[in-house]
Order: structure tokens, then sequence, then C-alpha cells
């Protein structure tokens, strides 16, 4: 099967197939030297040693779990319907605090 490069179309034909582009939100955090790609609606996740290597590896997982939904005719979860984005902030904090375990 062939596919279109990311973000290229909305709508693909492959042979006489339509392909239909599905976007999920990925959630990439560093765990050690590796990078984790987490996609929270279809719950799977991959890594690679850089962040486009594991937005890479986890577009194919995605591909791969979709098709897999499909042939055993499980429902397909919606794409999300925005993106948003994760950051982080620094504060400082007092001395003496403790942490909330």
């Amino acid at each position: 099967m062939v596919w279109p490069k990311p973000g290229s179309l909305k709508c693909a034909r492959i042979g006489n197939m339509k392909a239909t582009v599905l976007k999920y939100n990925t959630v990439i955090k560093k765990e050690g030297k590796y990078f984790i790609a987490h996609v929270p609606t279809l719950g799977i996740s991959d890594f690679g040693k850089s962040v486009e290597e594991a937005q890479e590896n986890v577009k194919k997982a995605m591909e791969c779990h979709i098709e897999g939904l499909l042939k055993t005719k499980t429902e397909v979860p919606e794409p999300d319907s925005q993106e948003f984005y994760v950051s982080q902030t620094s504060v400082d904090a007092p001395r003496g605090f403790g942490f909330a375990y």
C-alpha cells in the first residue's frame, strides 16, 4: 500500500481505493536516551532516538494498528478534533518545600 506524504493531501487515491487521512494527537516525551511517542486516542506508543524518528515510528504503528482494527472489523476511534500543545514552565519554589506523595 502506498501512503501520501504527511499533510500533503486530505484524501488520496490508492489504485481504485479512496484513502482518508486521519489525524491523531501525539505526545512525545524524552525518557533516558529515547523519545517516546504516545497516541492517547489509539492507546499506542513507539519510540526513537530522536523526536523525528519517534514520530516516524509511531506513524507506522498507527497505520498497522488501524489496519488491524479494520481487518478484525473493530471500530476505529474518531480522529482528534483539534490540535493541542503541551509545554513545560519553570517556577522558583521556596526553600524547604516538599513534594506530595
